[in-house]
């Protein structure tokens, strides 16, 4: 319970540390500039700034995210009692992938942005011998090609000394693959065959679905730090055509950045995501009866939220011949998680990318 309630006010914690060295002297005298460290927000971030008309902005990112042992509510379940009402235990599940986004500002008001991702998803499971109780075999499936198109229009409504506002709406275009299927070990028989199953929700690589995009952001800088505030939804109003729907998000995140240096920076911040439960069902769940699906990775229960700390580190090198890049690194901690139903926990999450800017 005092870790829960610890967890629940580090939001508020990094929101005053972060608002503590911009509180120091006025921003009415700074004039927002992109050319320091802390000129955009954190690495793990995508469209937190627009851009001037004229330019635009390539990032390149590499992304992995790990999820390891299985949950409920606040509490982690042992590979025993997951297996105590399944017949497959998934254990670990880790993806890797490479994000490329394109930003160009076609007004001083409106920036477009294009983001799309190549990913790898592999999940370890654990299945109890039907033969022998005392007896368990390791398998794993993958599935691997690019995710959903996310495209966004972002509009600067605010725009004056230190501060910057922008509002964002988007969609989401579904290219990524909802049917991927895998090999894996037959429950029936673990020991000498296995038995080929569509992959759960989770490790498929798109939504199938047109998805909403709306989000904003407001950021603050003075000469010594900067201070921002990012809101992101997914929302999804129809099913696919394998008769699902994913669950919607929401995120929120708060950064305050620090420049050390002309040329390093470093962040902390807190980040709130939450997810709904999966709609529908795919049909051919329905009419199987593999037992490779009886498992919690196929439950559409699948709705949470995640409490994270960010920390980071952000380059911009300001003269010489890699003039005007950008380097970054960010790596997310969760330290609270209510899970509503049996599925992964988060076990972290690591950002590093690059980016430039060039007029045209």
């Amino acid at each position: 319970m005092k870790v829960r309630k610890i967890a629940s006010t580090l939001p508020m914690m990094m929101a005053v540390a972060a608002l503590q060295p911009l509180g120091a002297q006025s921003t009415s005298g700074h004039q927002w500039t992109v050319n320091r460290p802390d000129g955009l927000g954190p690495i793990s971030l995508t469209e937190s700034l627009t851009l001037p008309a004229g330019e635009f902005q390539l990032s390149v990112k590499y992304v992995s995210d790990r999820f390891k042992g299985l949950g409920l509510g606040s509490d982690s379940l042992t590979l025993n009692e997951a297996l105590a009402f399944f017949t497959v235990a998934p254990t670990e599940m880790v993806s890797r992938g490479a994000e490329v986004n394109l930003m160009v500002g076609l007004t001083r008001h409106l920036t477009l942005s294009a983001t799309g991702t190549f990913v790898q998803k592999k999940m370890n499971m654990v299945v109890a011998d039907p033969g022998n109780p005392n007896l368990y075999w390791i398998g794993q499936t993958e599935s691997m090609g690019p995710e959903d198109v996310k495209v966004s229009a972002l509009y600067n409504v605010f725009d004056q000394g230190g501060v910057r506002v922008h509002f964002q709406g988007g969609v989401s275009i579904p290219l990524g693959l909802i049917d991927f299927d895998d090999a894996t070990l037959d429950p029936l028989n673990p020991g000498s065959g296995v038995s080929e199953v569509q992959l759960p929700y989770q490790q498929q690589l798109g939504s199938g679905t047109f998805d909403a995009l709306p989000g904003v952001t407001a950021t603050v800088q003075n000469e010594v730090a900067s201070l921002g505030f990012q809101a992101k939804a997914v929302i999804r109003f129809t099913e696919n055509n394998r008769g699902w729907t994913l669950g919607d998000v929401y995120t929120g995140t708060l950064w305050g950045a620090y420049k050390a240096s002309d040329w390093a920076s470093a962040s902390v911040g807190a980040r709130y995501t939450s997810w709904g439960n999966v709609e529908g069902f795919d049909e051919i769940l329905l009419t199987s009866t593999d037992l490779a699906y009886d498992s919690p990775a196929y439950n559409g229960l699948q709705s949470g939220s995640r409490i994270e700390i960010p920390l980071g580190l952000n380059f911009f090198l300001s003269e010489g011949r890699f003039q005007g890049h950008r380097f970054g690194i960010e790596f997310l901690v969760p330290v609270d998680q209510s899970l509503n139903y049996t599925q992964f926990r988060r076990d972290w999450n690591v950002v590093f990318g690059w980016q430039k800017a060039v007029s045209f």
